[in-house]
């Protein structure tokens, strides 16, 4: 089996935790504490940091073995394929709706006339080719992606300084702490959304006792670098539009793009941004379409990987007849919320804990 180096693994990492979210992180943290919005970013990010390490604790002892073939050590064969098959369900299905989202905002933004169908066509084979090809091609496609939208980022934050009125952000704290708590809360299932994936790259991850401690460095500021470029997104559309403004435009980054002014002849980089950012949904898309299969073929024992295009099927109908638009959203955080969030917390919980105490056990007798 091919792993990825320490790196990539860091870069990965940063590019699922991130995914989609800086386009719809003003709407979620503003919305719940408004001018005090970006102070909840970074600690709502770094509520997974502890499930990740909790993962990664596993890795020396269990080499080789994603997160289900684990559990099944530890928990039993039956109950983990249970939550092993729950986990696949989830994961291929907020993929699904992942890609509902880029079409949307490709459509509405970018290609107004382009029908559907290539919109979700050209996407999923580039999907497809990504898994087919291997865990390493998609960390260094991660490598090739994470660097560009970080760029485009800044690039547009800087950009965009002419507009900022620096008196929206004051004042401080007017509604105290409690509304920075809910949006905190608001966040934490997407730093959850990459505690799933990291439960399947456990087989790719290296092993040794150094590279474990190297990924563990690597995981935080991973973390933090994340919640650092979310938080300038947050501030910068406060400065720009206002809280009551930037709480009600779902898509705020979009508008900054758009309002960009380099030069008299050139305005506007909303479409360089979204080509930059549709790697970034590709990435978070492929990851979850990947988590999903190898979670059945760790399930079912299917060897075959045919599988991966009666998946690539269903998000393929899913994007044209199924969902679409806006319900997208809605879905994404409904999953979020119900589904991923506590799946994730119980499932990594339990298992770690069961683990330190078997250990422990082991160490008494």
């Amino acid at each position: 089996m091919i792993r990825i180096s320490t790196q990539q693994f860091a870069i990965l990492s940063a590019a699922i935790l991130m995914g989609t979210t800086f386009m719809i992180v003003g709407s979620y943290a503003i919305g719940d504490a408004g001018r005090d919005g970006w102070m909840a970013v970074i600690p709502g990010y770094l509520v997974g940091l502890p499930f990740s390490l909790m993962i990664l604790s596993l890795l020396g002892k269990y080499p080789d073995l994603n997160f289900i073939e684990i559990s099944e050590k530890i928990l039993g064969k039956w109950l983990a394929k249970i939550i092993g098959g729950i986990f696949s369900l989830i994961t291929i299905y907020f993929g699904a709706c992942i890609s509902v989202q880029g079409v949307d905002i490709v459509n509405r933004a970018l290609l107004p006339t382009m029908p559907n169908y290539i919109l979700v066509i050209f996407p999923l084979a580039l999907i497809l080719y990504l898994y087919y090809s291997g865990f390493e091609v998609m960390a260094r496609f991660a490598e090739v992606i994470y660097p560009l939208i970080v760029f485009s980022l800044i690039l547009i934050c800087i950009l965009i300084f002419p507009h900022f009125e620096q008196n929206e952000i004051f004042p401080i704290l007017e509604e105290g702490f409690m509304p920075i708590l809910k949006a905190v809360f608001s966040m934490t299932p997407w730093p959850m959304e990459y505690v799933l994936f990291l439960l399947i790259m456990l087989p790719f991850l290296p092993n040794s006792k150094k590279d474990i401690k190297t990924m563990r460095k690597g995981l935080f500021i991973a973390f933090l670098v994340v919640g650092l470029l979310n938080t300038i997104v947050v501030l910068v559309q406060i400065l720009t539009f206002g809280p009551k403004e930037a709480a009600r435009v779902t898509y705020g980054l979009l508008y900054l793009a758009n309002m960009v002014e380099i030069s008299r002849t050139i305005n506007g980089l909303e479409s360089i941004f979204l080509i930059v950012w549709l790697g970034m949904s590709i990435i978070k898309v492929t990851g979850f379409f990947y988590a999903g299969l190898a979670g059945l073929r760790t399930v079912f024992g299917l060897k075959s990987r045919k599988w991966a295009l009666a998946v690539g099927l269903f998000y393929l109908v899913f994007p044209l007849y199924l969902l679409r638009g806006i319900d997208a959203f809605v879905e994404t955080a409904l999953i979020d919320q119900y589904a991923i969030l506590p799946l994730g917390v119980f499932w990594v919980v339990v298992v770690w804990g069961v683990e330190k105490w078997k250990s422990r056990q082991k160490k008494a007798i």
